[in-house]
C-alpha cells in the first residue's frame, strides 16, 4: 500500500505540473499576494467581450505593456472596468499613462453604476484570490484567506485519488499528509518559476533612461486654459485640461507654449509672440479650454478679466477665434489643428446682459486650406466636464478621450479626431447627454501626432 500511494504521489505531480504549464502562459497569469499564480481566463468575468476590441477580457489584457481591472466592492452589483497600453510611450510620456489606467479602469467601472475598486494593476491582484472572485461575482461572503482554501491544483489532486483508490482510515490520513505536500511543493515550484522569471528579465530588460523628449523646429503649439473668471462664471477643469494637453503635445515633439488664467492683455501679447515664431512650412496646434461665446456668426475666446456689458465690448475685449486661424494662414503654416474646448453654457445667460443671445456652444467655423478645427460639442450643445457625481477624473469628457487617442502610433490627426468623437458621444449617451464634437476639416495630405 505504500508503494502504491508512493507511486500515486509521483504521478499526481506530474499530472500538476503539466496541468499548470497548460493552464495559461506568462503573459495570462494573475499574481496573488501570497505568492500564488492564477490565470485571467478562470476570473468569472474574463468571458465578457472588451466592446472596442470585441475580444475576451483575458485576450485584450495579454496584449498590453500595462493593464488595470477594477471591480464592484458592493454586494449583489456586478460591474468591471478595464484599462491597458497597448504600446510603449516615448520617455517621459510612459510613467504618466501608467499612472492613468488605474483611473480609467476605475471610471469605465463606475460608471456602471456601481461603486467600484482597483483590484489588479499590470498582473499583480491587491487582494487574495477568494475576495477578488466573491466582488466579480457580487457575491460578498466571509473573506476566507486563499492560504486557508484548498488551491485548484489541490482539488484535481484530491479528485485523483478518489477515482483510484478507495482509502481506509489510516490511508485517509496518509493521503491527506500527500496532499499537503503536494501544497507545498507545488506553491515551492510556482515560486521558484516566478523568481526566475523576474531574474531572467532583470537581465535582458535594458535599464530605463530619463530622456528629455526630442522637439522638432517645424512643430510649434499654444496652449491656453482659464478657469478663474473675475466677473462671470468660473470652471474647474479647464487648466487641467490645458496642462494635460500641453504635457502629451511636448512628447510629441511640439515646442509647447502654456499659459494659464490670461487676462485680455496677456492673451493678446501671447497670439502676437506665436504669429511671429510660426515660420511657413510649420505644423500648428493650437488648443483652447474656457468659455466662449458666439456673436452673429463670429466665435469669441474670452480672457479671465472679461467684463463687457454689451455685445460690442465683448467684440473688444475677447479674442475671435478667426483670428487665430488668419493668423496662421497668414505666415504659411502648412497645417494647423485647433482645438477648442469652450462648449458651455452661454456665461452671460440670466445676467441681465443680452450678449449671444443666450445660447450656449459656439457657431460653425470657416478653415482655410490647411487647416483642421474641432469643437468639444456641436452648435447648441453643451460640452460635459464630467459623467456624474462618481467621476473622479481631473478632465473634461472631450479632453480625456483626446488624449487617450493622440497615443495611437500611425494614426493619422483626422482619424484621431473621429474616434475621439464617437467615444464621446456614447459616454455622453450613457449619463442621458447629447454631445457630438464638431470637425471642421480642410486639409490636404496626411499628418500625424506620433508617426
Amino acid at each position: 500500500m505504500k508503494i502504491c500511494i508512493q507511486t500515486l504521489l509521483c504521478g499526481l505531480l506530474l499530472f500538476l505540473s503539466q496541468a499548470h504549464g497548460s493552464s495559461c502562459d506568462w503573459t495570462g497569469q494573475i499574481k496573488y499576494p501570497d505568492g500564488s499564480i492564477g490565470c485571467y481566463s478562470d476570473l468569472p468575468f474574463a468571458n465578457e467581450l472588451v466592446k472596442e476590441e470585441k475580444t475576451s477580457i483575458a485576450n485584450y489584457l495579454a496584449g498590453t505593456n500595462f493593464n488595470a481591472i477594477a471591480v464592484s466592492n458592493v454586494e449583489k452589483c456586478k460591474a468591471v472596468g478595464v484599462s491597458g497600453s497597448r504600446q510603449r510611450m516615448h520617455t517621459g510620456n510612459w510613467v504618466r499613462t501608467q499612472r492613468e489606467q488605474p483611473q480609467i479602469a476605475l471610471d469605465r467601472c463606475m460608471n456602471q453604476g456601481c461603486d467600484c475598486e482597483i483590484v489588479i494593476v499590470d498582473s499583480v491582484s491587491k487582494i487574495d484570490k477568494k475576495s477578488l472572485f466573491a466582488r466579480a461575482t457580487g457575491d460578498m461572503g466571509e473573506n476566507v484567506n486563499l492560504a486557508k482554501a484548498p488551491s485548484k491544483e489541490t482539488v484535481i489532486a484530491e479528485n485523483k485519488v478518489k477515482e483510484q483508490v478507495v482509502p481506509s482510515k489510516k490511508d485517509d490520513d496518509q493521503i491527506a499528509n500527500l496532499r499537503k505536500e503536494l501544497e507545498i511543493e507545488i506553491r515551492s515550484r510556482l515560486l521558484a518559476e516566478d523568481a526566475l522569471k523576474k531574474s531572467t528579465q532583470s537581465v535582458i530588460t535594458p535599464p530605463k533612461v530619463s530622456i528629455p523628449p526630442k522637439v522638432f523646429a517645424n512643430r510649434k503649439a499654444l496652449v491656453i486654459g482659464n478657469d478663474s473668471y473675475q466677473k462671470i462664471a468660473t470652471l474647474a477643469n479647464a487648466r487641467e485640461d490645458a496642462r494635460v494637453i500641453a504635457e502629451n503635445l511636448t512628447s510629441f515633439g511640439y515646442k509647447v507654449s502654456l499659459k494659464l488664467d490670461v487676462t485680455e492683455k496677456q492673451f493678446k501679447s501671447e497670439l502676437r509672440n506665436f504669429k511671429n515664431n510660426v515660420q511657413a512650412g510649420d505644423e500648428v496646434a493650437i488648443f483652447y479650454a474656457g468659455h466662449g461665446v458666439q456673436i452673429a456668426s463670429t466665435n469669441y475666446l474670452l480672457p479671465v478679466d472679461v467684463g463687457g456689458q454689451n455685445e460690442e465690448e465683448i467684440k473688444d475685449e475677447g479674442i475671435a477665434l478667426q483670428r487665430l486661424l488668419d493668423d496662421m494662414h497668414d505666415k504659411g503654416a502648412k497645417f494647423t489643428l485647433a482645438m477648442i474646448d469652450a462648449c458651455r453654457d452661454n456665461p452671460f445667460k440670466g445676467s441681465g446682459r443680452s450678449i449671444g443671445g443666450g445660447t450656449r456652444g459656439l457657431a460653425p467655423t470657416t478653415t482655410a486650406t490647411g487647416q483642421m478645427v474641432v469643437f468639444s460639442a456641436g452648435s447648441g450643445q453643451q460640452a460635459l466636464d464630467k459623467l456624474g457625481p462618481t467621476d473622479k477624473s481631473k478632465n473634461g469628457l472631450f479632453t480625456r478621450i483626446f488624449v487617450e487617442e493622440m497615443q495611437q502610433s500611425g494614426v493619422t490627426v483626422d482619424r484621431v479626431l473621429r474616434n475621439v468623437r464617437s467615444k464621446v458621444v456614447g459616454l455622453a449617451k450613457s449619463v442621458g447627454h447629447n454631445q457630438v464634437p464638431a470637425i471642421y476639416d480642410q486639409v490636404v495630405g496626411e499628418f500625424y501626432f506620433r508617426q
